[in-house]
């Protein structure tokens, strides 16, 4: 009996033990939400470095235009690439011929205007520039999300718009190739 009893109290104690050892739903939700800020926050001073040094790329997976239209692109020939003071813009289609050779339209230019926006860390990067090209002049307005993700809405001066969502990328990383200039 005094065995029997033993046991069931170094059972209970063994299983009082277990459960000490054992997180809480509470307490893993916890912990992977603190491990996401800090992945957040490694790519959003990454993400800061591409903005201020102004070496990215806007890959575009999607472009919306004017009426709301939306349509799926390639983003090796559909991007925002800005280098330094240089930029270039292009929007091209597969399957059609255009003026830059495949399928679209390419502005490159010179960068005028560039505002970058780090105050607040919970928010996207938020990016204004003004590009004058052969074309003209273009303004851009572009987020940048710490998940990766990008999105720019170009006008021009007649305020013909078109906005491009993709992803951000490094210039190292970036897979574009860039078409002939237009004009």
């Amino acid at each position: 009996m005094k065995k029997t009893i033993f046991i069931l109290v170094i059972a209970i104690l063994g299983i009082q033990i277990q459960a000490q050892e054992t997180k809480t739903k509470k307490e893993i939700r916890a912990e992977k939400k603190a491990q996401e800020l800090q992945a957040h926050q490694g790519t959003r001073i990454i993400q800061e470095k591409w903005a201020k040094d102004k070496t990215y790329v806007l890959e575009a997976l999607q472009v919306f235009n004017k009426q709301g239209e939306t349509f799926h692109l390639n983003s090796s020939t559909n991007f925002v690439y800005i280098n330094g003071d240089k930029a270039v813009l292009q929007l091209s289609f597969d399957g059609l011929v255009g003026w830059n050779g495949i399928g679209g339209i390419t502005v490159k230019g010179r960068i005028t205007k560039y505002e970058v926006n780090l105050d607040n860390k919970n928010k996207p990067i938020y990016i204004s520039m003004s590009i004058q090209g052969s074309t003209g002049f273009q303004d851009i307005t572009l987020w940048i999300s710490t998940s990766g993700n990008g999105e720019a809405q170009i006008t021009d001066l007649k305020g013909n718009r078109i906005r491009f969502t993709g992803n951000i990328v490094s210039l190292e990383e970036s897979t574009v190739f860039i078409g002939m200039e237009t004009f």
